[in-house]
């Protein structure tokens, strides 16, 4: 990745981050104010995120009828935990009652709420500066092993040539006999 192609990545994360939030967003008639989150909150719903891709593996193996209703209510409470946090942001850090209440009236309300809330949120939140930090220091080791690996390349290859070299001197020497 080149430093045009990394400029660009930044550039078009923190746009789409500038852009999108808070934003309102109108579901069944019901407007829903999703908020930009911070990191601490980012890492519950990425905590959250992982369960749920967990739950999903089991659910591909066999399992039972009641592990499977099981699994299924476990997602749904899952989504409607991540609507509730992109939906408080730092108030659900600050007030755990607050967002107990949130995530169980989001319970109860169709998966069409979750679903956008989820949505909303996922395009606005930190992810994208995340990812963008990534990059930069995915570039930053690569620019800083390239040096290394130059270096142990050369080292490899003045090794093979002292290897030569030694092989070359010890072969027996043709004597001249005159």
């Amino acid at each position: 990745m080149d430093n045009k192609d990394l400029e660009r990545v930044l550039l078009e994360g923190s746009q789409q981050v500038q852009s999108g939030a808070p934003c309102e967003i109108e579901v069944q008639g019901r407007r829903f104010k999703v908020k930009q989150i911070t990191q601490k909150v980012g890492l519950k719903i990425s905590n959250l995120e992982k369960e749920i891709l967990v739950l999903e593996r089991e659910a591909k193996g066999e399992i039972t009828l009641k592990r499977a209703k099981q699994i299924d209510k476990k997602m749904y409470t899952l989504h409607s935990k991540t609507a509730a946090y992109y939906l408080l942001g730092n108030w659900a850090l600050f007030v755990p009652f607050l967002w107990a209440l949130t995530w169980r009236w989001l319970f109860r309300k169709t998966n069409e709420v979750t679903f956008r809330i989820n949505d909303a949120g996922a395009n606005n939140k930190d992810v994208n500066f995340l990812l963008a930090n990534w990059q930069v220091t995915k570039a930053r080791l690569a620019l800083s092993t390239m040096l290394v690996g130059n270096g142990i390349k050369q080292y490899q290859e003045r090794m093979e040539s002292a290897e030569n070299m030694l092989e070359e001197d010890a072969l027996p020497k043709k004597e001249d006999n005159k």
